[in-house]
């Protein structure tokens, strides 16, 4: 044992990175008892204190597992597996050292060290723990809750204590213990789940109250509203899942990922213990639980609405979702940066469109409740489209008041870019109900085609041609009093485009073809094709009018819009190819396809 804890030492020492597992090195003469009673009776005599001082015997039980071999276990030898998943899996939890790193620059360097220090033990705890698998399986183990929680701790990439080898390695061993569970059956792995919301999640929570929803789990009709000056969001020790424990949400998403449609029983029955944590996270003030929140609330919805549970509309709880979700729309720049604002906005828009999709899009609804149903789904839509979506595009667009031709600039054009393809996600659900509010959609594609910067970010003009191409289909009965603005937009974005192009021809010319300018022609031409795309749409719509009789705006237009293309093309033979040009109707590039 002496050789095999100076080679564990030594391999401590030499570990440069705690990003990684460090490699024990044994002696290939080295003698290992029979009986696991000597590795435990070490480990037991130390009473490690340390981190330091856990990792090294935790690698000594690394070394001393891989190279001991057993046909069969004695009840002693299983005792002592035990024994040991027990010890590995407290060992690995990371613990409050990483409650509090949201800002990696101002970390001290001692609190480095400490923090790489607990990073390299829980790492091998885990490898620890999927060595101890292959003797004795989790499924055969006595405490299989604390183990499934240590290893469900490193399932998220990004934790700042999860590693390479400790994300692979509990993937690995999570992954083989669910998939022999559900294959008896699922009742062991149902059980722990319910221990684990139970015990750990729900004590952890508790203390982060929402007036908003009940003990049980219901939306609450009659909350007693926070004091408005309450001081205790603000103490740590009312989010412990964040500061003490701050594995805890980590191990709620991996809880919240083994539900699944055939599992409407088990997702039904916890659900009241799902929604405290959940809304806990969304409310939070930081920027990246509130994401990790619309993330895992997506996750839920998503069998809840295969099964087609009807969950929410029983618990009253869509509403509450609802508003704690549009919270978090009002993060944009310059008060939030960019990138969080994205990261944040990437995924409350998607999960506020599932929430009402989940609550107002039931088959199982009675035929007489369907169509109030779809109303209040669609008011819903409207609600995104014209309280956040609209509104966010403009607070973070700006007006060039210096020049006599005045245009919207995108200062955040990642950003506008999300929003935009926001809008194009809401437009088919609307269907023709986007007729209604074309006095507020067309402006904003106008401004982002029309903008002569456009093609200093094309993944922008791609969106607001993809929007343009949602409105043309839903709403072309009333495209003619539009068709000005619309064929405004796409001929000048169209203009812009072609004159970047010649732009890019030029530097080719003077100096070797940059691999920047390569990809920026290839989205050109890209936006080039979908352009082409939207005026082909447009021109169908006005010439081939659905139910116009009577309508004289639309037979109008009928009659008008060839020669209002044949003008515009001869006032800029440019714009010959996009307007009079030929496409394959068959071909879906030239329709976003």
């Amino acid at each position: 044992m002496e050789e095999l804890r100076k080679a564990a030492r030594e391999s401590l020492q030499q570990q440069p990175d705690s990003h990684d597992l460090p490699a024990i090195t044994l002696p290939d003469n080295i003698a290992l008892p029979d009986s696991l009673d000597s590795l435990w009776q070490d480990l037991s005599s130390r009473r490690s204190k340390s981190d330091a001082e856990t990792s090294e015997d935790l690698l000594v039980a690394q070394g001393f597992l891989d190279k001991w071999s057993s046909k069969s276990l004695s009840d002693r030898d299983e005792g002592v597996l035990n024994y040991l998943y027990v010890w590995s899996s407290r060992a690995a939890l990371p613990g409050p050292v990483f409650g509090d790193i949201s800002d990696p620059e101002g970390i001290s360097e001692e609190k480095k060290r400490i923090i790489k220090t607990s990073r390299v033990k829980s790492t091998i705890a885990i490898s620890v723990i999927s060595s101890l698998a292959t003797l004795l399986p989790i499924e055969k183990a006595a405490d299989k809750p604390d183990i499934v929680i240590a290893l469900a701790s490193f399932m998220f990439d990004n934790d700042p204590w999860t590693t390479n080898t400790g994300f692979t390695k509990a993937r690995e061993a999570l992954q083989s213990f669910t998939a022999i569970s559900r294959a008896e059956g699922g009742l062991s792995v149902w059980s722990i789940v319910e221990q684990v919301l139970k015990e750990r999640i729900k004590p952890l929570f508790a203390k982060t109250r929402n007036p908003a929803i009940t003990d049980a789990g219901r939306k609450n009709f009659h909350p007693v509203p926070l004091t408005r000056f309450d001081t205790s969001i603000l103490d740590p020790e009312s989010k412990p899942w964040k500061v003490h424990d701050p594995y805890a949400t980590t191990v709620f998403e991996w809880v919240i990922a083994q539900y699944h449609s055939s599992d409407k029983e088990y997702l039904e029955r916890h659900f009241p213990l799902l929604i405290p944590p959940t809304l806990s996270l969304i409310d939070d003030e930081n920027l990246a639980y509130k994401s990790r929140g619309c993330n895992i609330l997506l996750q839920l919805l998503k069998p809840i609405k295969e099964s087609e549970s009807d969950i929410l509309r029983r618990t009253n709880l869509s509403s509450v979702f609802e508003d704690a979700i549009k919270q978090c729309f009002f993060s944009l720049p310059t008060i939030t940066p960019e990138d969080d604002s994205i990261r944040l906005l990437e995924v409350a828009y998607p999960a506020l469109l599932s929430v009402l999709k989940t609550a107002y899009q039931l088959p199982t609804v009675p035929t007489d409740k369907k169509a109030d149903d779809r109303n209040t789904y669609i008011t819903g839509v409207i609600r995104i489209l014209r309280d956040h979506i609209i509104p966010s595009f403009h607070h973070i667009s700006s007006t060039n008041t210096t020049s006599t031709a005045s245009f919207a600039s995108f200062p955040y054009p990642r950003l506008s870019t999300l929003l935009v393809n926001q809008l194009r996600n809401v437009l088919p659900e609307l269907g023709i109900h986007t007729t209604k509010y074309l006095q507020e959609i067309i402006p904003v594609l106008y401004s982002t085609l029309s903008n002569p910067f456009g093609p200093a970010h094309v993944p922008l003009l791609l969106a607001s041609v993809a929007a343009m191409r949602a409105v043309i289909l839903n709403a072309h009965p009333r495209l003619w009093r539009w068709r000005g603005e619309i064929l405004g937009g796409v001929c000048a974005c169209w203009v812009y485009a072609v004159e970047e192009e010649g732009e890019i021809a030029e530097r080719a010319e003077k100096t070797r073809e940059l691999e920047s300018d390569k990809s920026a022609g290839e989205a050109l031409g890209m936006l080039k094709k979908e352009l082409k795309g939207v005026v082909y749409l447009l021109k169908l719509a006005l010439e081939n009018p659905v139910d116009a009789e009577g309508d004289d705006g639309q037979l109008d237009a009928k009659e008008r819009t060839g020669n209002e293309v044949k003008e515009l093309v001869d006032a800029d033979d440019v714009l010959r190819e996009l307007l009079l040009g030929d496409i394959d109707p068959e071909d879906g590039s030239f329709f976003g396809c």
